[in-house]
């Protein structure tokens, strides 16, 4: 992060965005090439689908599922050969690790769904502070599992949905 002063002096501020999965479906589909593996359509999109809409995670991810598919599927990487890979390492259809679920299970079963302050929703997890705000959260809250509020992080209907638990009552009464 660079300093307000400091971003000041540049003549124009340029901002970094996601990429689409078929931005990332070309980019692997490309690295797939370099590394020497077969790749399908359908397994680069479910590797780009998994990438959280970064370039660097597709590539790693790819790395994986190209050595799993070296090992269990002939060399040749189908969307079925990328989902059981990704699958080993509890990387879901929605790009959630395995820590990302730990945080939804967090915040929905021992906070009830929050508010919660990021120092007791770390410490329920088992992980730093900044670790949970600059990796984890922003992914999550762009998903629409996880809204920040200043009274804490709330859970979203999504992360219930995700957890296949009920969604709670609304505070408010109903008027008819």
């Amino acid at each position: 992060m660079l300093t307000a002063p400091l971003r000041s002096r540049f003549g124009t501020i340029n901002r970094l965005d996601y990429y689409g999965i078929d931005q990332l479906s070309q980019i692997v589909e490309r690295s797939a090439g370099l590394l020497n593996v077969e790749i399908e359509t359908g397994g680069a999109r479910e590797v780009a689908a998994r990438s959280r809409g970064t370039p660097r995670v597709a590539n790693n991810l790819l790395r994986w599922v190209r050595d799993y598919a070296q090992v269990r599927a002939n060399n040749v990487i189908t969307r079925e050969v990328a989902d059981k890979a990704l699958m080993m390492l509890e990387i879901d259809a929605e790009g959630l690790d395995e820590m990302d679920v730990r945080l939804l299970e967090a915040l929905v079963f021992k906070f009830d769904g929050g508010p919660v302050g990021l120092s007791s929703l770390a410490v329920s997890v088992g992980e730093d502070e900044s670790t949970i705000e600059e990796v984890y959260e922003p992914y999550l809250i762009m998903q629409g599992y996880v809204k920040r509020t200043p009274r804490g992080r709330v859970a979203m209907p999504k992360a219930y949905g995700k957890l296949g638990a009920p969604p709670p009552k609304n505070s408010q009464p109903e008027l008819l």
